[in-house]
């Protein structure tokens, strides 16, 4: 499979966007095996120089602006990603960064046309104190834990703060950016098949924040997937997860007035693997729109129910032998246990459900 790659990194949060920038910098062609019948793919991804920024005082990057193609058969969409590190001027802002999609660029006003709701990335609660009301000692120079997939599409990554400064207030948060995989009857949707969400530990804004207001149903990219437009070009519209999963536990479903709570009651111990396949259920993330109806999935990410499953597991799916595009035989999926307070899951049909994402293949 040469249209990845997957990257384990240990940084800080004020050097976070330098990682980032640095792995993409460095990505020009993704590996791939020849003796498999694979062909060389480049690296679409560009750091736009112009339009990052440094902090002053440190010299570390505190605004990153990245280009994104998103290709489908041969039509393409031009598409950006604006990262900016708030804990640079403010010390209290130590563990997240703001995340915005744009697009149409003005090179030479060095505007865009369109910009999204800026979304809320963070890895840390920041505002947690202690039995004795003091802060952690947390500060923009701890490590982050970075695992990143980056394919030309897309970007999907996951941050945490490290836990070795406090147990409490460290989380493992999850960003996607980028196209969704498309349905084969919808390989014409380029134009608005960007998507943005992110996970937070502060609760969304009440209201849009102007000049991002897209009307009633604006996105904030955390509790909702936050995409670029809808089929009638509506922007930065609220859509949702779905996918298959049993029913979540007790207290976290449907209430029914006249069965009561319809969750499923699980063993708290055991319950996860199949006792007669002894396998593990993954589903794709298929996203939703309350008038479009479903639209794609997120590309090589996939949900995992938490139960019985441990952060940083490896999961591994045979290839069906009769899907001739993928020439290895089996595919590596880092599971993680994503536990924001804010997350797309939230409004799912099941919160108690974590993600994975490809991180090898073997053939």
């Amino acid at each position: 499979m040469a249209n990845f790659k997957y990257i384990e990194k240990i940084t800080t949060s004020k050097e976070l966007l330098d990682t980032i920038k640095s792995e993409i910098e460095q990505l020009t062609n993704y590996t791939f095996n020849p003796a498999a019948g694979e062909t060389q793919e480049k690296s679409t991804w560009t750091v736009m120089t112009d339009l990052t920024k440094k902090d002053s005082a440190s010299g570390k990057t505190s605004e990153l602006v990245l280009k994104g193609i998103s290709k489908i058969n041969n039509e393409t969409k031009d598409f950006y990603v604006k990262f900016v590190n708030p804990g640079f001027t403010n010390p209290k802002e130590h563990s997240s960064l703001t995340v915005q999609v744009l697009a149409d660029y003005n090179s030479t006003a060095k505007t865009f046309g369109t910009e999204g709701h800026p979304v809320n990335f963070e890895w840390a609660d920041e505002k947690f104190v202690t039995s004795d009301k003091r802060p952690t000692d947390r500060t923009i120079d701890k490590p982050v834990y970075l695992y990143m997939n980056v394919m030309n599409n897309r970007l999907s990554l996951v941050a945490v703060g490290d836990p070795a400064v406090h147990f409490e207030d460290y989380r493992k948060s999850f960003l996607y950016v980028g196209a969704l995989k498309p349905f084969k009857y919808n390989m014409d949707d380029v134009v608005g098949n960007i998507m943005l969400t992110a996970g937070a530990v502060a609760a969304e804004p009440a209201t849009p924040i102007a000049p991002h207001d897209y009307g009633q149903y604006t996105s904030f990219g955390n509790n909702t997937l936050q995409m670029l437009a809808t089929k009638s070009g509506i922007r930065f519209q609220k859509h949702y997860p779905a996918f298959i999963t049993q029913a979540p536990q007790p207290g976290k479903a449907y209430s029914d007035s006249k069965l009561g709570d319809t969750g499923l009651l699980l063993e708290p111990q055991g319950f996860n693997a199949s006792a007669w396949t002894r396998r593990y259920h993954l589903s794709p993330i298929y996203v939703v729109h309350g008038y479009d109806g479903y639209r794609g999935s997120l590309d090589a990410c996939i949900a995992v129910s938490k139960n019985n499953i441990l952060h940083l597991d490896e999961l591994i799916i045979d290839v069906d032998p009769s899907d001739t595009t993928k020439k290895h035989k089996q595919e590596v999926y880092r599971y993680f246990d994503h536990n924001t307070e804010q997350n797309f899951m939230n409004y799912s049909a099941n919160v108690k459900m974590g993600v994975a994402f490809l991180k090898e293949v073997r053939y």
